[in-house]
This record gives C-alpha cells, structure tokens and sequence, in this order.
C-alpha cells in the first residue's frame, strides 16, 4: 500500500461514490419498469464480467471457491438484501431521502461492534451513534415527504448493508480487497439466479442506453473504490463515503427537480457528522497505539 498517497485515495473514493449515487439515479429512472432483483442481478453479474478474469489471472482459478464459504455467503447475503432495498426504496421516496439512509450503515457498525467485534464503544462513540440516530429522526420526521413504507425499506438498506460493513471486517484477513471484492458479486449472482424467473423483464432498446450507464457506473465506482484502499488505509478515506450524496443530490436536482428540504439537510448534517467523528477518533487511536 502507498501511504504516502492519501490524496489519490481520497480522491479516488470521493469520485467512486459520486459514481454511485449518480449510478443510484437512474437506478431510480428504471425502477418503474425493472424489478429491483433484476437491476441487481444485472449489476452483479456485470461486475463479475469485469473482476473475475482479473483475479483468476492474478492468483489463478483456485481462488473462484470463497473462504471461509459460509460467511462469505452470508456477506453477500446481506449486501443483496441492502442493495435490493435501496433500489426498491428510492420506488417511493426521493433519492437524497434514500441516500441518507444508507449512511446508517457506519453507525450500524459502531452500535453493534461490542458484540460481533469484541471492540469496546465508549461514551464518545455511543455519543456519535446517537446523534446519528437523532439525524435519522428528522429525516424520519412525522411528516412524510414521500410514502412512509419508502423510509421503512430504506432503513432495512441502511442496517443491511452495516452488517455487510462488519462482515467485511471479519473477512479482511482472508483474502486481497480485489477478491473480495469479486466474491460479493459473484455469490450474489448465483444467489439471485433461481428468483430470475419471477422478476425478469426483457429490457426495451430504449432503455439500452441507461441500462448501459447504470452498469458501466456501478463497475467503475467498485474499482476506484478498491484503487482507493491501495494508495490510503481505510481509516483515513472512510470519512469520503458522505460524497455519495452529492452525486444524488446533483442526479435527483437535474433530472427529478427533486430539492432536499431543511429536515433532509439537518438529519443528514447530523448522521454525517456523526459517522466522520467516528471515522477521526478511531484513526486518532490506532494512531496512538502503533506509535
């Protein structure tokens, strides 16, 4: 790893992640046509196009049998079920509403590191997740900007893709980044292979071309993401992942007119904000145990 390169990882993963929320737009454009399984399938199954000759180049065709299996299957598992609620989320509420959602995931790992990592929360973090949570409300507030099932689904995103967050961590010794990375899609696509004929549509040529850049987004931004972690440890790029909503925000404003209301911008402050904390006091610490 290059670690005197933080700036080409941290731009790498700001760039990544606009990717995904301007990928995550017009996942919301075909969502009224395609079934959320079937945009995930399609993403999956194009990723695994690009990444798995990679890596059976690399370290040869031994490596295609994920370990350990069972909780590699189990991290795909729940990246599908996040995923998959995220696309069917953004059906009923806006994409920004949608994004903020996700960024549950970070605080998702900070709650429940004491019991799956055996990592100690402190009043500072358990302070951090809380505010979170409280960012969380006003997004949630009682008024309901769009259908309230929409929020409920995009919170099971946000939850799921935090324990996909922990199973990454637990897996982090096992494997380079580059193949898990092609493990995520590749027991996704075979896990979503037997539901294909209960949601598959054929798609019409003129969605040709917006199916194209959703996947072409959705692949890109998995390879800068992984770029990123070879030229800065995750400590230091994980506060970037927040440049996922301007990607969406940018996306929802031209396309759908769709403007973040104040309560959207002061719950998202609050989860950001939050989530970096978060992010800076665990660098500050490692930091202090290795030096």
């Amino acid at each position: 790893m290059n670690k005197s390169s933080p700036l080409i990882g941290a731009s790498l993963m700001t760039t990544a992640l606009m990717f995904n929320g301007v990928k995550d737009g017009f996942a919301k454009l075909l969502s009224g046509g395609y079934e959320p399984l079937m945009l995930l399938w399609m993403q999956v199954l194009f990723a695994c196009v690009v990444l798995l000759p990679v890596i059976v180049s690399r370290y040869g065709l031994g490596i295609l049998l994920p370990r350990p299996f069972g909780l590699q299957v189990a991290r795909a598992g729940v990246l599908i079920i996040g995923v998959g609620c995220f696309y069917w989320a953004v059906r009923f509420i806006s994409l920004a509403d949608a994004t903020a959602m996700i960024f549950l995931a970070p605080l998702v790992v900070t709650a429940l590191s004491p019991l799956v990592l055996g990592e100690a929360l402190g009043v500072r973090r358990t302070t951090a997740v809380v505010i979170g949570f409280l960012g969380i409300l006003l997004i949630l507030r009682p008024a309901f900007d769009g259908e309230p099932k929409g929020y409920i689904i995009g919170l099971g995103a946000g939850f799921s893709i935090g324990l996909f967050y922990i199973a990454n961590r637990k897996l982090a010794p096992f494997s380079p980044q580059i193949v898990a990375a092609a493990y995520t899609p590749l027991i996704g696509a075979v896990l979503i292979a037997p539901l294909a004929p209960f949601f598959w549509t054929t798609p019409v040529i003129a969605d040709g071309g917006m199916i194209a850049a959703f996947l072409v987004l959705a692949t890109l931004g998995q390879v800068m993401m992984i770029s990123a972690f070879s030229y800065a440890p995750a400590n230091i790029i994980a506060p970037f992942q927040y440049s996922q909503i301007i990607g969406a925000i940018g996306f929802s404003v031209i396309v759908f007119g769709e403007i973040p209301g104040p309560w959207t911008w002061s719950g998202l402050a609050l989860i950001a904000g939050s989530g970096i904390y978060i992010a800076v006091r665990e660098t500050k610490i490692k930091n202090a145990q290795t030096g």
